[in-house]
């Protein structure tokens, strides 16, 4: 059955060139890549999921992020977003003027089982002087298991036979969904899914290096970050339909990354909570 294409979004992930940035704008709620500076680092940089028993049929989930560069920024900001059995259930963004550290922390209450990821990517954006501009970023991320039957319990890492089990069994159920929204935005955009290299954004990073490993180390960061500065933009804050309204991204599948072979592109590909296929795209 043909697709209705006029029910898909298609957004386009652009590169903001800055030739004149004045150095008294105001401070705002963005993400804006600039030339890594290599004297910059994270001296912390974490996110952490801690679930606890109540003691009947629920449980708490609370999700931490810190971090703190090794001096003040102009600005520092924070995104994280946590995916549960392959779909968003929330996202944490906090952002600071001339500060060095963030810390946030949300807690939920679930009934069942699952498997949580979060990811979150740390930036600072640095002005050395009036007319230079650079940047430090960071990534992180934690993957959780929690299992409600016959009694609560909880894993990072499977320790016995049944905690293995349950971990297949929730990754089954977690990575059908994420390929169920994977194929379905690839038919809808007609993208032939064997011309690319595809990994998960709560992937990106333990296999960025792995997934760009053919680009030096400084286009790696390069990529990442504007990845991050669309990703922000266009998801993050809502994604924009083609009937101009802004809808939320919460409930969307885990977006996958795809690297083109001939690596000229980033495409991004997910489906929104009502199956509404998205992809987003990333020139290199």
């Amino acid at each position: 059955m043909k697709l209705q294409l006029k029910y898909t979004v298609f957004l386009v992930l652009t590169t903001i060139f800055v030739i004149l940035y004045f150095s008294n704008r105001q401070a705002e709620e963005t993400i804006i890549f600039f030339p890594i500076d290599s004297s910059l680092h994270f001296t912390q940089a974490s996110t952490h999921l801690t679930p606890k028993g109540t003691g009947d049929s629920t449980y708490s989930i609370t999700w931490k992020v810190n971090s703190a560069l090794d001096q003040p920024a102009y600005l520092r900001q924070d995104v994280s977003l946590l995916y549960k059995n392959g779909k968003l259930s929330g996202a944490l963004k906090n952002w600071r003027q001339n500060k060095q550290e963030l810390s946030q922390k949300a807690k939920s209450k679930e009934s069942e089982s699952g498997r949580y990821e979060a990811v979150t990517f740390h930036y600072a954006e640095v002005h050395p002087s009036d007319t230079i501009f650079t940047s430090a970023q960071q990534l992180s991320k934690d993957k959780l298991y929690t299992v409600t039957s016959p009694a609560f319990q909880y894993f990072h890492r499977p320790l016995s036979e049944e905690q293995i089990q349950w971990k297949k069994t929730l990754d089954g159920l977690t990575d059908q969904t994420v390929k169920n929204g994977l194929e379905k935005a690839g038919q809808a955009f007609q993208v032939n899914l064997d011309q690319y290299n595809i990994i998960s954004l709560t992937d990106l990073p333990s296999k960025k290096n792995q997934w760009l490993s053919a680009f030096p180390h400084f286009k790696r960061e390069e990529i990442v970050g504007k990845l991050w500065e669309g990703l922000y933009k266009n998801y993050v804050l809502g994604i924009k339909k083609e009937d101009g309204s802004i809808v939320s991204p919460q409930g969307s599948t885990i977006p996958q990354l795809l690297m083109a072979k001939n690596q000229g592109e980033i495409l991004v590909l997910f489906t929104l909570k009502d199956g509404t296929p998205i992809m987003l795209r990333q020139k290199l």
